[in-house]
């Protein structure tokens, strides 16, 4: 089993070559940088698990930064709230993290006597964890009356979410 790829500290030179503007393909509503991270998934087949029953084996979860959607205006990377701005989208890549450690540990504990039922409960189980955690990151980024930091902009909840990831075990120790 392994989870690769978290944890990492983030940088600047992990958003590549910054943009003079805005690329027209990205839809979201924060425009100073945008990171983008996939988490994907695979096992190497199946094993007995013991009465009955398989199991998954050789679990790998990675999480990583795609380079060619992820972007930083000019200027953002040397601005006097550059470290705001970098530990904003830090907090992105962890909850990222967590949702691949939550997908690594549901997978690891998956049990069925059925070898092509389990491969199917695998995969709605990572995928669904996965889909839990976009919406984690979006509740992040959110509103603040709604518990978000509005893209880190909202101090106070930029500090509480900060705080929240950092004792995280799992997505449901976060709102």
């Amino acid at each position: 089993m392994a989870l690769i790829g978290w944890p990492k500290t983030i940088a600047w030179s992990d958003f590549g070559k910054a943009v003079a503007s805005v690329p027209n393909s990205y839809t979201g509503s924060h425009t100073d940088c945008h990171i983008e991270i996939d988490i994907s998934y695979s096992w190497g087949g199946v094993v007995s698990a013991g009465g009955g029953d398989y199991k998954l084996k050789d679990i790998k979860v990675v999480v990583h930064i795609d380079k060619l959607n992820t972007w930083v205006l000019q200027g953002v990377s040397t601005g006097s709230n550059q470290a705001q701005i970098l530990k904003h989208e830090q907090g992105h890549f962890n909850i990222a993290g967590i949702t691949a450690r939550d997908v690594e540990t549901a997978l690891k504990n998956l049990r069925d006597p059925d070898q092509s039922a389990l491969a199917t409960s695998a995969s709605t189980t990572a995928d669904g964890i996965i889909a839990s955690g976009q919406t984690e990151e979006d509740t992040y980024d959110g509103d603040p009356t709604d518990g978000g930091t509005d893209h880190g902009n909202d101090a106070t909840q930029q500090a509480k979410w900060n705080g929240l990831i950092a004792k995280a075990r799992s997505l449901d120790d976060l709102p």
